[in-house]
């Protein structure tokens, strides 16, 4: 088939004018094209490729195309963190426009096996996306011209495809990213293209604009739904169920264009094979096409399909196709590689090609598409029918906010959830009614639910592109087991809970609620920005309450009538409007004598500070993990996080802030001023908290006291005198932690894990990181299990030096603090689990009161002060 007319070699070769491509070397002459449909280059001013285009570029073009063609109908189905609108235009023929709900119906009883739709007269539904990584964008440009091409083209073939499909077109899947990277590579642009590497325009700083707004990779978030982008997404993959979906990214420069079936050992075990069968029909076509241009491509050679929570593997478990494109990347406009210079409209040209290649291609195979997602569906029921159990029970009785996140997940991957109706006991753990949750395997989206649940630990291929363990009840640190017991549950699914209802006493001596609620961070933070007195225990107690008495553990909060800026009344309003808003029970204290345990005038319930947080973030820190810490302080506890880049910490003032954040990296731009400077800090009062490589800075510098387990360790584990050249991809696959889940022992006498339910807690882990134990006493806060693997990949090896390390120390630093996670304690923002030991850092870590035995001196020290003090 012969789509283009672009000398791709030209493009390739030496020229560094400004010359582009124009439409028609772009688009294929085999239909014609319809003069009324506006060219992309009549609403931007430019060809396509020349610039790059801007996000409010790219929905202008859609609109008018809306406007113009009665084949669009364009919707707004949600908005990004920087409010841009993430769009979805569908396009089919006028005809099937008037008829769209009962032809979307018609697909949908495809999937249903209760339905039995009939596939000869069910529509082909093709979903159509575009850079996921904003600055991967040949993508969302070559969506301008696929649009232009869906609007224009006219001839039998075109309407051909149009009366049988629905298209789905998003053309921009990361729009802040991409509006971003627009910029980025806009500003940099010469009239002659500069293509060496070097140049700036192909150096981005931070963040990139492959990130959304938080610094987040969404395409790690299709399955863990922390984003708006994707919530919108799967709420189109939901509502439509395409036969396939395309994900097109870029790659290194020096490579050339990938398209799927990828490494067939790394595919995830719920992806039937028939899957990788008609992934390589479509792969015919894009290969023939790329064949007559002249492009140089691959297959099966990179890339995993292992991680359901990416765009190319996400559909693969629900009957659809998922296709990832991966085209050479300019980054820019023009850069030098291995292959000649490699320009921006020629990355856009395999883009397109291959856009048109998936559709022709599925179209001409409709048949067995549709007649693949009904088997697939049906064979899930029949596979659910020979499981050796019959589903899962999820539970949590001390904080129903983390249970009602994950349950909300599961809802908008459409899976069945009912409210059990009776007692369960599995693995010694009791199932109660109100509290816990049944998820059938018998229904269509049983190989989704496998794989969410999933805890395999062995696999054919142990090298793993992205995690090799995800989890979510791990995640989320609820109980979970799968059972064969018939267990009775209700007729309705869950459903998102209503605000729990509020009464205060209005003449109560104080108010209090738990710190068990993953909220409980944020509303604490709310009072204190409110300019509230609050106090919070070091130590549990037993209180009269209006309705009789309750038990506050470590953590509580006290909001006492005793030393309020504010009238009562308004406390009491404040108070109210915070807990409904964060859904937390709170309960009226009638007396500061308490039945048990220490008073409401306790020294041990201590006068919580306003909190002023700082975090190193730029040349030597993670991307990722900064914006991780940043969404869950902003989003879920609602502290003002002050972001500095390291190369400003010596001039800026430090005492403007009570906690400072490193999370792994490097940290190469701070010098022995910096490590002066913070540790005078700290014994002024700062607490600073360390994570993964933030962490190892701060034991290598003496701050942290701690030792981490060195490499050496874990490499005399390894013995490759045997190996061959061939066998390097499996060693080095051994040697790292892809990703997996951990479990570690918590001392839940430490203020550090104030609020937990468990004593064991499941972490994520993707590194080597670990701590010797270290000898002084009182400073170890979690170790890791003796057998700590709970799910994923992990080599013996690397688990035999893990076993029983620390994860977690933290101790006195003068008059300050310092803690040292091993772990990324809030990985992609689903670990709701781990996340709350970052809050407790921050509004806990007064209450840690051990010194290790370096600093006995500066202890007893400090020690004398106290008691002056006192």
């Amino acid at each position: 088939m012969r789509l283009l007319k672009l000398f791709a070699a030209a493009l390739l070769l030496v020229t560094f004018s400004a010359h582009s491509a124009s439409l028609q070397d772009y688009l294929p002459d085999d239909v014609t094209y319809d003069p009324s449909i506006p060219t992309p280059k009549e609403v931007l001013g430019y060809e396509v490729g020349e610039w790059h285009v801007r996000h409010d570029q790219l929905v202008r073009y859609m609109e008018i195309l809306a406007e113009k063609s009665d084949r669009f109908e364009l919707e707004v189905t949600g908005r990004t963190h920087q409010a841009r609108p993430l769009l979805l235009v569908t396009i089919t023929t006028p005809e099937n426009h008037k008829n769209i709900e009962a032809l979307r119906d018609a697909h949908l009883a495809i999937a249903d096996p209760a339905r039995k739709g009939d596939p000869e007269t069910a529509p082909l539904v093709l979903y159509m996306g575009y850079s996921i990584h904003g600055d991967e964008p040949s993508g969302s440009n070559a969506a301008l011209l696929y649009a232009y091409y869906l609007a224009a083209a006219q001839g039998e073939k075109i309407e051909a495809v149009l009366r049988d499909s629905i298209i789905l077109l998003d053309p921009s899947l990361n729009p802040d990213g991409l509006a971003r990277f627009a910029h980025w590579a806009n500003q940099h642009r010469s009239e002659n293209l500069v293509a060496d590497p070097q140049h700036r325009e192909h150096v981005q700083g931070t963040p990139r604009g492959r990130v959304n707004h938080y610094w987040f990779d969404l395409n790690r978030d299709w399955l863990l739904l922390q984003h708006p982008e994707s919530r919108a997404r799967i709420a189109n993959f939901q509502k439509w169920k395409p036969n396939v979906l395309t994900d097109f990214h870029e790659m290194g420069t020096n490579s050339t264009f990938f398209f799927q079936p990828g490494i067939p050992t790394r595919r995830n075990p719920y992806t039937p094979d028939e899957n990788v069968t008609l992934t390589g029909k479509l792969a015919d076509d894009h290969a023939a096409a790329l064949d007559e241009q002249g492009h140089l491509y691959f297959t099966e050679e990179a890339f995993d399909d292992f991680y359901v929570g990416k765009g190319s593997t996400y559909p693969d478990v629900q009957g659809a196709i998922g296709i990832l494109f991966e085209q050479a990347s300019s980054r820019g406009h023009a850069q030098d590689s291995i292959n000649g210079v490699v320009k921006f409209p020629f990355t856009i040209q395999n883009q397109l090609t291959t856009s048109l290649t998936t559709m022709y291609g599925a179209h001409a195979s409709k048949a067995a598409f549709l007649d693949y997602q009904q088997r697939f569906f049906d064979e899930a029921l029949e596979l659910a029918d020979d499981a050796d159990f019959n589903g899962y029970l999820i539970g949590e009785n001390n904080d129903p906010a983390r249970l009602a996140g994950l349950l909300e997940i599961l809802d908008q991957h459409d899976i069945q959830v009912y409210p059990i109706t009776s007692k369960v006991t599995e693995n010694g753990v009791t199932y109660t009614p109100g509290s816990s949750y049944y998820v059938p395997l018998e229904q269509p989206q049983y190989r989704l639910i496998r794989a969410i649940f999933s805890t395999q630990q062995n696999f054919r291929d142990n090298t793993f592109y992205d995690v090799s363990g995800w989890t979510l009840p791990l995640a989320f640190n609820v109980n979970f087991a799968s059972t064969d017991a018939r267990v009775r549950h209700s007729d309705q699914r869950w459903q998102d809970p209503e605000t729990t209802s509020v009464a205060l006493a209005a003449n109560a001596y104080a108010y209090g609620f738990d710190w068990h609620s993953y909220f409980a961070p944020r509303a604490l933070q709310e009072l204190l920005a409110a300019g509230v007195y609050v106090r919070q225990a070091d130590e549990s107690f037993t209180a009269k309450v209006s309705d009789g008495t309750h038990a506050f553990a470590q953590g509580a909060v006290v909001v006492t009538r005793a030393n309020q800026q504010k009238s009562w009344q308004e406390v009491q309003e404040l108070v109210l409007e915070v807990a409904t808003r964060n859904n937390i029970a709170i309960h009226s204290i009638t007396s500061g004598l308490t039945p048990e345990g220490i008073d409401l005038g306790s020294r041990n319930l201590r006068p919580v500070e306003p909190v002023k947080v700082m975090m190193l973030v730029g040349d030597g820190a993670n991307m990722y993990e900064n914006g991780e810490a940043w969404y869950y302080l902003d989003r879920h506890v609602s502290i003002p996080l002050s972001m500095i880049d390291t190369d400003r910490f010596n001039r800026i003032d430090l005492q403007r802030y009570t906690h400072i954040i490193m999370v792994d990296g490097s940290y190469r731009t701070l010098n022995d001023r910096s490590v002066s400077r913070l540790r005078d800090w700290v014994r002024d009062g700062g607490t600073v908290i360390g994570q993964q490589g933030g962490a190892k800075w701060l034991a290598e510098n003496e701050l942290l006291a701690a030792s981490f387990v060195d490499d050496s360790v874990f490499d005399e584990k390894f013995d490759s005198s045997e190996l061959s050249y061939a066998d390097r991809d499996s060693y080095y696959g051994k040697r790292r932690v892809a990703g997996a889940i951990f479990g570690t022992e918590l001392d839940l006498s430490h203020p550090l894990t104030f609020g937990f339910p468990r004593s064991k807690l499941p972490i994520f882990k993707d590194s080597l990181n670990a701590m010797e134990v270290p000898e002084s006493p009182f400073i170890t806060v979690a170790r890791y299990l003796e057998e700590p693997l709970l799910s994923g990949y992990a080599a013996k090896e690397n688990r035999e030096v893990i076993s029983e390390k620390a994860a977690i120390v933290a101790h006195r630093y003068g008059g300050g603090r310092v803690i040292g996670f091993a772990d990324d304690v809030n990985f992609r923002a689903f670990f709701w689990g781990t996340a709350k030991l970052l809050s407790n850092a921050i509004f806990t870590s007064p209450a840690i009161d051990a010194y290790p035995q370096r600093d006995e001196d500066e202890a007893a020290a400090a020690a004398e002060a106290a008691e002056a003090a006192h």
